[in-house]
């Protein structure tokens, strides 16, 4: 199992550097270890988050895995002197990883979302991957849902599990319930239900290619988005600024 990957730390976030593909290989692999392992999607938003709420944080310190989410995180590493392969963007890595499941039989389960929305983005998977074995929960539950949610969790015998509540409820709930589900490889999502239901329709390619996906999701939602990009990108743009000049500044040992 891949242990040598390049980090870098992002302001408080510690960030892998790592492809699609050998994100994709290592998940695979989780699902036959004898441990639950976490990967989180990191972006300028999640950065933010944590940098001003210290429970996050721990959260996501906890983590066996923090991905480059956003071209933003990318850019940022370049800045801060490491190289990362590229963006992996969750709405395109659940793309070859149930791929894979379907093939090698691995079991995948989505959880999260309004009521409908992930069971629509589970059929979508299932008709384009043949053989995939996936099932879904909406993630409008109380205390008193969830034994019954981790009982249909591994009953299903999730070998792979996908966790969509939003920052930081999702990070929460793993937390409390990755020892108790059956799943060795555990993702939190965010939004990914929307995008793969159609629920949300994603980005032309070019905006994709030219790292403005988040311009097309704030126009798309501009009174939940809004404030989250034109006054979150350039309080994350500023931190990375101060964390380059501040590295800049510390004197080399001789």
């Amino acid at each position: 199992m891949t242990t040598n990957r390049t980090r870098v730390k992002v302001l408080d976030v510690i960030v892998d550097a790592v492809s699609m593909d050998a994100l994709t290989d290592e998940i695979l692999e989780w699902t036959d270890s004898g441990s639950s392992h976490v990967a989180i999607g990191i972006n300028a938003h999640v950065c933010n988050l944590v940098a001003r709420d210290p429970h996050l944080r721990a959260l996501v310190a906890n983590s066996d895995l923090n991905y480059a989410d956003g071209q933003s995180i990318v850019w940022a590493a370049k800045a801060l002197g490491v190289t990362i392969p590229e963006r992996v963007a969750t709405t395109d890595l659940v793309v070859p990883v149930v791929a894979r499941a379907a093939t090698e039989g691995k079991n995948v389960f989505f959880f999260g979302g309004a009521p409908g929305v992930a069971a629509e983005a589970a059929a979508r998977l299932r008709k384009r991957n043949p053989g995939l074995k996936i099932e879904s929960h909406h993630g409008h539950i109380d205390d008193a849902d969830r034994p019954a949610l981790i009982r249909s969790i591994n009953a299903h015998r999730t070998d792979i599990l996908f966790v969509g509540l939003g920052d930081p409820a999702q990070q929460e709930w793993v937390r409390d319930h990755r020892d108790d589900v059956s799943a060795r490889a555990i993702l939190t999502c965010g939004g990914l239900f929307d995008w793969l239901s159609g629920s949300n329709r994603r980005a032309p390619k070019w905006m994709i290619r030219a790292g403005l996906e988040w311009l097309w999701r704030m126009i798309i939602e501009p009174r939940r988005l809004a404030r989250r990009y034109l006054v979150g990108n350039p309080i994350f743009i500023a931190a990375v600024v101060r964390q380059r000049f501040s590295a800049l500044s510390v004197p080399r040992r001789s």
